[in-house]
């Protein structure tokens, strides 16, 4: 086996002690090798898992036709609401104690583990009772469809384990356990598909609940006995007694985590609500919701980075690496520049995607708006990752709330501007907030204020601004001149950010090296 620190010493007589301090900063890479298995494995699982759910649709589909499979849609989407009551936060809540506490404190870890499992299983069943109370109204009243009703009932199951999933999922990513994670998502994901297909063939709509409901109870068995696996390695008993004495981590950190993210279904619904009133407001809802599916790419690969760096960013919270920080907040920022700026350089893409009835000058405007936003959202990840890490969830609250006022109010002045407006309400509403909320992030110290004030920083906001801007207000002409441009600004880009890693974090880094071999000699 190649000897690296033997390598170092051979090699190191050759070159400066400046060089030689940079090849010992690029070679201590425990964290990193762990962030790169968990990235591959998350990465893996997710393509394995997302196919599965997308064939198993196509089927679904397929066999109850456009009317039939338009009826599990609108149930599908009653649960998912009441599914964002039912996980009250725990996911992100497990994650952030158990990977601050698994190997100093290992009973209070256990503690935690317990009382998630149990407050999953409280909130689960009342959310679910709740539902199965309310399911004759919402059929009848909210969808006009009273035959939904048992289905919207068989879907209360399934809240019940996906709320048992989430403190599961959670609790596995404290562990760094992003193998069990994919492992639980083949597994149920296979096993589940042909349940699935058989049940829709059989009992139609009800059958589709049915199976919904079946993949989040195999998920919660599946996660059961890998919480118990994960938990043996570090000697942690996930049946520790006294769980009650950690309930402020529920009131300090879970009920905050829920509300922020509850606040954003409401301002949604409303600013749909708005744009709908208007003449032709549901065909711009629609545009506005074809664009919008554009920005999950970037979401999904973010919101995966995303689970594997979380428990990485609360220890990292006192340490202060700056490597780590340089991917906490850089990498979903450049991610989503890589994703976006093609679609918002190209927004005929959209023609393509989504056909003839949704092709035409406003979807393409309305995809350069939700561009720019993707940018913004992908820029603050690492700043909430920093706020959860820090446990400041009670201001993350105040920010969705600055947020949802923000998005109501320029949605109401621009309700006129049809799907366009619908787009603006939110970009402009992540712009504002955001600003408001800088002087909070240097004071906590949720990021680097390089991050934010740097030369290499303002010139890349500047370049994606100057962009759209000569994009949307001018309609730069052929695709030939725009796909020149976007190489031009891509490989600008590339390049502010490698100086920034040079400038501030590598440099950084070398100087605290040498400072430290200059004290010892």
């Amino acid at each position: 086996m190649l000897n690296i620190e033997g390598v170092q010493a051979r090699i190191g007589p050759f070159f400066s002690r400046k060089i030689h301090a940079i090849f010992r900063v690029d070679t201590k890479a425990g964290m990193a090798k762990k962030i790169s298995q968990g990235i591959i494995w998350t990465f893996f699982s997710t393509i394995v898992f997302r196919s599965i759910i997308f064939l198993t649709s196509v089927c679904v589909a397929r066999i109850l036709n456009r009317e039939g499979f338009g009826e599990f849609g609108m149930v599908r989407a009653t649960v998912d609401m009441f599914v964002a009551f039912a996980g009250f936060g725990l996911g992100m809540t497990t994650t952030r104690f158990v990977a601050e506490y698994k190997l100093s404190d290992k009973v209070k870890t256990g503690r935690i583990i317990r009382l998630s499992a149990v407050v999953s299983w409280i909130i689960g069943s009342a959310v679910g009772l709740i539902l199965i109370s309310s399911a004759n109204a919402l059929a009848t009243r909210s969808l006009h469809a009273p035959d939904l009703a048992n289905d919207i009932k068989y879907g209360a199951v399934a809240i019940l384990f996906y709320s048992i999933n989430t403190a599961q999922n959670g609790t596995l990513a404290g562990f760094e356990a992003f193998k069990s994670i994919a492992k639980i998502n083949m597994i149920a994901g296979s096993v589940n598909f042909p349940i699935s297909i058989l049940l829709v063939w059989y009992f139609g709509i009800e059958g589709a609940v049915i199976g919904l409901a079946t993949n989040a109870v195999i998920i919660a068995i599946l996660g059961f006995f890998e919480v118990r696996k994960a938990a043996r390695k570090y000697d942690i008993n996930v049946n520790e007694n006294g769980a009650l004495k950690e309930y402020k981590v529920l009131t300090h950190f879970s009920l905050p985590a829920v509300l922020g993210n509850i606040l954003i279904l409401p301002v949604t619904w409303f600013c749909n609500a708005i744009l709908v009133k208007q003449p032709n407001g549901f065909e711009d809802l629609g545009i506005y919701n074809a664009g919008l599916s554009i920005m999950l790419m970037a979401n999904v690969v973010n919101n995966m980075l995303g689970q594997v760096l979380m428990p990485y960013a609360v220890l990292n919270f006192k340490t202060r690496s700056k490597k780590f920080e340089m991917l906490n907040s850089m990498m979903p920022w450049a991610i989503g520049i890589l994703i976006s700026l093609p679609c918002m350089f190209v927004p005929e893409i959209g023609d393509m995607l989504f056909g003839k009835n949704f092709s035409g000058s406003e979807l393409r405007a309305t995809i350069m708006i939700i561009m720019i936003s993707t940018i913004i959202i992908s820029h603050r990840q690492g700043i909430v990752r920093n706020i959860a890490a820090g446990s400041y969830m009670w201001w993350n609250v105040l920010n969705n709330c600055c947020w949802g006022i923000i998005a109501l109010a320029v949605m109401y002045l621009l309700r006129n501007k049809g799907a366009e407006g619908r787009a603006a309400a939110f970009g402009i509403a992540y712009v504002c907030s955001t600003v408001i909320f800088i002087p909070f992030y240097y004071q906590k110290k949720l990021c680097d204020h390089h991050f934010i004030a740097s030369p290499e920083s303002i010139m890349i906001w500047l370049l994606v601004f100057f962009s759209f801007g000569l994009l949307y207000f001018m309609h730069m002409g052929s695709l030939l001149a725009r796909g020149v441009m976007l190489m031009v600004t891509l490989t600008i880009i590339l390049m502010l950010f490698i100086r920034y890693y040079k400038k501030y974090v590598l440099q950084t880094k070398v100087k605290a090296v040498l400072n430290k071999q200059e004290a010892y000699e």
